[in-house]
């Protein structure tokens, strides 16, 4: 697989897994005391025709891009970006006119931008690669990439989301149970009669981290039918990935269903037919002897790889701590991280650890700032009372501790659906009534007489 002539396509963190050099956009907001409320664009009466059409095309591209960011592994082979990205930019530099306002939640993800920068112009390891990556991913897509969505309602985000997610469950489901190939950017693991599962993500953990926080998308979906069909295909995605990461779901999972869901007692029915067809096809017609042998050994196998798939992790954690007082203030960079990581962890690994990793690749001042970013996100999400969502950004900060450090559009597109959310709710807040509106009458009438005496004297 090539990427551009000279330039390595392997992602920095991690030399197993291919990555997406995303590519640079930007967007953003009004300039007003009181924004105007974001409008999903549609013909609007007295607007121009070249306006309008505007419009409709941003849409269509934030849309388009929307649907196809969980969905990394669509790409060229050749090239070393995603679909997703093709769209997407063009969909925030539509909507450039919101970059005119500046949010608090964007500004710590802007100032830890010149920290992470130099710690790869100062990494000896370095390339061009990494720098535009950080570039676009750090200086324009986290804090401004919202930009594309902010003309689009909830309700719509979540039915695209959920579209593409359940998309690649079944996807999943087929490669787990032997019925789809695996594509050729992906990377799958064979076990015993069955593969892990990477649906149209590159790999079976990725796809666990990018269905984490889709539960808190289903309350979103009224048709009880269809709603009890995509928790199929994300439970089903789920298991055929036999990560262990899984368990990240779970809280997310409880809050959707039992918070959320209005109809419990259907939603069980189905679960449990569902569950039981499930097992007839993995079974693919055996005796039921047959099918708990099956079924053990697969758990068999995935659990006589935990301890050991933990003991890696707990080292690598331990030697990226242990070169954390090298990160005070700048970072390794990313090929820095790797080049540390595999002379000094003995495993040929990176830190699985998102957090982690970013301290090593960016410091420990420009991780308290991203960190920071994360934080303000969540609170203002909550103090506007958009609790499902605030709870849907925690579940995705959740998943992505599991993870390495990717440069790849889909693992940060939460943070731009909540930012959206944030803004959204800003401008459909109530305008600040004026001051003299808000004097008790008396009061007023009593400092309009006064006013009128003193003129008259």
């Amino acid at each position: 697989m090539r990427g551009i002539p000279g330039l390595p396509l392997w992602h920095p963190t991690s030399r197993a897994v291919p990555f997406v050099a995303d590519t640079i956009a930007k967007t953003p907001t009004v300039g007003s005391a009181r924004p105007d409320p974001p409008r999903v664009a549609h013909a609007i009466p007295g607007l121009s025709p070249q306006l309008n059409s505007t419009l409709q095309i941003q849409s269509f591209c934030a849309q388009a891009a929307l649907f196809l960011l969980p969905l990394p592994a669509i790409k060229y082979t050749e090239t070393s970006l995603t679909l997703a990205d093709v769209f997407l930019i063009p969909a925030i530099l539509l909507n450039f006119g919101h970059a005119l306002k500046l949010h608090a939640f964007q500004i710590p993800f802007l100032l830890a931008l010149p920290l992470n920068l130099l710690s790869h112009m100062l990494d000896p390891d370095g390339t061009l690669i990494p720098m535009l990556q950080i570039i676009y991913l750090w200086g324009f897509l986290v804090p401004f990439g919202w930009c594309a969505f902010v003309n689009l309602p909830q309700q719509r985000i979540a039915y695209l989301l959920l579209t593409a997610s359940g998309l690649s469950c079944l996807v999943a489901i087929g490669q787990f149970t032997g019925y789809m190939p695996t594509l050729p950017t992906q990377r799958i693991i064979d076990l015993k009669d069955s593969s892990r599962a990477a649906g149209l993500v590159l790999q079976c953990n990725s796809l666990t981290m990018a269905l984490t926080p889709c539960f808190l998308l289903l309350p979103y979906v009224r048709q009880a039918a269809l709603r009890i069909l995509l928790l199929l295909l994300l439970l089903g995605g789920i298991a055929s990935t036999v990560s262990k990461s899984a368990i990240m779901a779970v809280p997310g999972l409880l809050f959707y269903f039992f918070w959320r869901e209005p109809e419990k007692g259907r939603v069980l029915r189905w679960l449990s037919v569902a569950s039981i067809l499930g097992l007839l096809v993995f079974n693919r017609g055996a005796s039921l002897s047959e099918l708990v042998d099956k079924l053990d050994a697969v758990v068999e196998f995935r659990l006589s790889n935990a301890e050991t798939s933990f003991d890696d992790r707990a080292h690598l954690a331990r030697v990226a701590l242990e070169h954390s007082d090298e990160c005070k203030f700048l970072g390794f960079g990313s090929e820095g991280t790797y080049t540390v990581m595999t002379s000094r962890g003995g495993t040929g690994q990176t830190v699985h650890v998102f957090y982690l990793g970013l301290m090593l690749i960016e410091g420990w001042a420009a991780l308290g700032l991203t960190m920071l970013g994360f934080l303000v996100l969540f609170v203002s999400l909550w103090t506007l009372r958009k609790y499902n969502d605030a709870i849907f950004l925690g579940a995705h900060l959740s998943a992505i501790s599991v993870t390495t450090v990717l440069y790849l559009s889909y693992q940060y597109y939460p943070f731009l659906i909540a930012a959206a959310a944030i803004v959204r709710a800003r401008a459909e807040l109530p305008a600040p009534r004026p001051l003299e509106m808000t004097i008790n009458p008396r009061l007023r009438i009593a400092k309009a007489a006064r006013r009128v005496e003193s003129s008259a004297t």
